[in-house]
């Protein structure tokens, strides 16, 4: 299921070798014109799974990268639940904007298989 929804988001987003991915996921599109610094990140392992926190910047507006993550992410397998967050299992994803041309990532990835 992973290997078609990362064919669908190749043919809707262009060339898998240019694609960009959110640090410590494999398959969760960075939206070009977003840039993560490297010292402005927050990693947490915990026995559930792990918790992603980004905050990047960009010149882009809000609806465009809500537009951008809402095509990615459902082609990937992920549910809209409301404004700005979206669940795969019990993978959480949430956009927020704490300023102008700043983007944050809260990315939970659960590792139990009940």
């Amino acid at each position: 299921m992973r290997v078609l929804s990362l064919i669908c988001l190749i043919l809707l987003f262009g060339s898998f070798a240019s694609a960009d991915f959110i640090p410590a996921t494999d398959d969760i599109p960075l939206m070009e014109g977003i840039t993560l610094p490297e010292t402005n990140d927050f990693s947490f392992d915990t026995p559930a799974g792990q918790i992603l926190i980004f905050e990047g910047q960009t010149q882009k507006s809000a609806d465009a990268v809500r537009s951008f993550y809402a095509k990615s992410l459902t082609a990937l397998g992920w549910s809209w639940q409301k404004k700005d967050f979206y669940t795969r299992g019990k993978d959480t994803f949430q956009l927020s904007f704490p300023a102008s041309n700043r983007v944050r990532f809260d990315i939970m990835l659960n590792n139990t298989t009940d």
